[in-house]
């Protein structure tokens, strides 16, 4: 189906354009661009998002932009490309509708004047997400778009412009419930030939604009009146532009892994498996033949609450409703599930993936340190690490503080507990759930129990979230065998003590060796399996880097100690 606008931007309606977007008017939006583009874009590469004639283009290339323009328009892009080789200019052209999948090449910046409002409000939101994808982190968006408090201040259903022999007859009609002016410009020229330009615009408020920004993945920078840089916006301001940059893109953390180490890899611990092999292989033994439950499609227990519940009861030592539980594909799927739009707080080394997966969904994300007043930041939900990346375990009565707070405020508390594994079932926030509102505390047998393939997750909530949590988890999230594998083994108890032990054992010595190698090492609770340090590592070995900080985990095997001894020595 060819849509309106595909027909509508042609010589007839450039016939009546040229008198609106004068030289002069062209003369001064690329001057604000210019000036926004130097202060705020990251490098020279630019998309001019429904570039038209190249107006913009054109002079932008000539200021040293490599600019890429896009538009649907053929006979708009043949005037661009003309007006580019008078000027002496090169300008990529790509012939396509920007709101069905057009392939746009990675840029600093886009720009999209003029062109915004031809689609339904999905379709505008899917473009500028994609446009999010192919700016790089920090990339520029400058959306202009027509006001409508200003136009229909001044809204007129039928009018008449003539210039130059010309006759430009408008005809229109808005409709409040959807938000589109819809009409018709007919266009007599002065030969007699008569053309019909169907249009169908959806007009917005600013603030309507900011919201499909921020839901795309940018984060506002500010909104400028009348391509004037600092203007404020009024109501009756006609013309603004938005100004935002891309938030970074989502990446798992787990892609950190990726890569070769140095002789001594202290990235991960493999062996810690040592520790917990024969609870996991009695777990497989209590399953017995895997083909029953890998045939199960548990479609009476979807979120796996009525069979979790009562050994994650026993693990946690606390009562727990089935109603509270709902089960997903490890830590990392029930986050992903749980991000969304609204304010997230989180600390400041925070585990990337929530916080990543918000920002793209359009939440505002803002650090905060445990103790402040965060329920007068008024957070849609707010990320806890029970240990954080630097090894602390912030006290159970600091965590209900939280969430007491964000519950408040119409908000959650998600602690995430990967890493408590190692502390054992009796140091979880998990019991908390019962006596506190707007915590979800989230578990997998990833760490320590090294039955990450499993994807086995848990989030045991405080009853008043644990409605909004069903919500946003998807059911069948956990296949019913690793299910089974990972209860029976959970239902073994305490089956890391060993592994703490070796832990403790083993942490001093490296401890000791990091620090005889100049860096300072805080060295976190003496349960947890790796240290942190902000100092630079010798080439020889390597550590998981993060951002500000390198962790080193603590090697545990007689032969993994060993080889760091001898590179040490």
């Amino acid at each position: 189906m060819t849509r309106w606008y595909a027909e509508y931007f042609t010589a007839d309606y450039w016939s009546f354009a040229r008198h609106e977007y004068t030289r002069e008017r062209t003369a001064a939006e690329t001057a604000y661009l210019l000036q926004v583009l130097g202060e705020h874009a990251p490098g020279r590469r630019l998309l001019d998002l429904g570039c038209g004639t190249g107006r913009h283009a054109v002079e932008l290339a000539r200021h040293g932009y490599r600019v890429t323009g896009v538009d649907v328009c053929a006979w708009a892009l043949e005037q661009a490309r003309s007006a580019a080789a008078r000027e002496g200019v090169r300008v990529g052209l790509i012939e396509g509708d920007l709101l069905e999948r057009v392939e746009l090449p990675e840029a600093d910046a886009a720009i999209c004047v003029q062109a915004f409002g031809w689609g339904r409000d999905d379709e505008q939101l899917a473009l500028l997400r994609r446009v999010r994808e192919r700016l790089v982190p920090g990339g520029l968006l400058v959306l202009d778009h027509s006001n409508v408090a200003a136009i229909l201040s001044r809204y007129r259903a039928r009018d008449r412009f003539e210039a130059a022999g010309d006759t430009f007859d408008f005809l229109r009609s808005y409709d409040p419930l959807d938000g589109r002016s819809r009409g018709e410009l007919r266009v007599a020229h002065a030969d007699g030939r008569v053309a019909v330009l169907r249009d169908d615009v959806r007009l917005y408020l600013p603030s309507e604009v900011v919201s499909l920004v921020r839901a795309a993945g940018f984060e506002l920078v500010r909104a400028d009146a009348g391509f004037t840089a600092g203007a404020a916006v009024q109501p009756e301001t006609r013309y603004v532009q938005i100004l935002a940059v891309a938030a970074p893109r989502p990446r798992p953390a787990v892609l950190g892994h990726r890569g070769r180490g140095a002789e001594v890899d202290l990235r991960w611990a493999p062996d810690e498996i040592d520790f917990v092999r024969d609870a996991i292989d009695d777990a497989w033994a209590a399953v017995g033949d895997p083909r029953e439950p890998a045939r199960a499609y548990s479609l009476d227990d979807p979120y796996g609450s009525g069979s979790a519940a009562p050994v994650l009861a026993r693990h946690f030592g606390v009562p727990l409703d089935p109603g509270q539980v709902v089960t997903g594909a490890g830590t990392t799927g029930l986050l992903h599930a749980l991000a969304g739009p609204g304010r997230l707080l989180h600390t400041a080394h925070a585990h990337p993936d929530l916080p990543a997966w918000s920002a793209q969904r359009g939440a505002e994300l803002r650090v905060f340190t445990p103790g402040q007043d965060v329920a007068g930041e008024r957070p849609t939900t707010v990320l806890l690490e029970r240990p954080g990346v630097r090894g602390d375990v912030l006290p159970l009565e600091q965590v209900a503080e939280l969430a007491e707070a964000a519950a408040a405020a119409g908000g959650m508390l998600v602690v995430d507990e990967a890493c408590a594994n190692y502390l054992g079932p009796r140091a979880s926030a998990v019991p908390l759930t019962t006596r506190v509102p707007g915590l979800v505390v989230l578990r997998s047998l990833s760490k320590g129990y090294c039955c990450g393939g499993l994807r086995a997750g848990f989030a045991m909530c405080s009853p008043d979230v644990a409605g909004a949590v069903r919500q946003a988890v998807p059911p069948l999230g956990t296949s019913a065998l690793s299910l089974e594998v990972a209860l029976r083994l959970l239902d073994q108890g305490d089956v890391l003590a060993p592994l703490r032990q070796a832990v403790a054992a083993a942490k001093p010595e490296l401890v000791e060796m990091l620090s005889g190698l100049g860096c300072r090492v805080e060295r976190g609770h003496p349960a947890l399996p790796w240290v942190v340090t902000e100092d630079e590592l010798p080439p020889w070995l390597a550590g998981r880097r993060l951002p500000g900080l390198t962790r080193v985990s603590v090697p545990l095997s007689a032969v993994r100690r060993a080889a760091l001894r001898r590179a040490a020595a």
